[in-house]
Formats: structure tokens, sequence, C-alpha cells
């Protein structure tokens, strides 16, 4: 059975902490487990956590330089 979260109120989106996509991302990538599984269980798409780690290895990679 699915569910729905409804967001009410001016902010439709929901805004996710740093702390929250890192523990996301790192569950994601974690030998052995997949994007979609982890996208299911924190209700995330997995574009998102695509876009998530495009992100963090951009910011890595201006450090880097």
């Amino acid at each position: 059975m699915s569910h729905v979260t409804l967001l009410t109120g001016p902010e439709r989106r929901r805004r996710w902490i740093e702390e929250d996509q890192c523990r996301i991302l790192a569950a994601a990538f974690a030998p052995g487990a997949t994007v979609a599984a982890v996208a299911r269980q924190y209700d995330v798409a997995t574009s998102l956590i695509y876009k998530w780690r495009r992100t963090v290895r951009a910011r890595e990679t201006e450090l880097e330089e």
C-alpha cells in the first residue's frame, strides 16, 4: 500500500538539510545498495539523489583547484 505526503502552506517543496542529504547519499552509494531502494526508503526522487551527488562532486572539484 502506498502513502501520500501532503505539504501544506506556502512552501510546496520539501527542503532537505545538508546532513540528511549526506546520509541519504551515503546509503544510496554504499556497496550493495541501490539508489531506487534508498529513494523509496526516504521518499525522495532518484533523480534528486543523482543531482545531490553531482553537486557534491562539483564542490569537491572546486576545492581541489
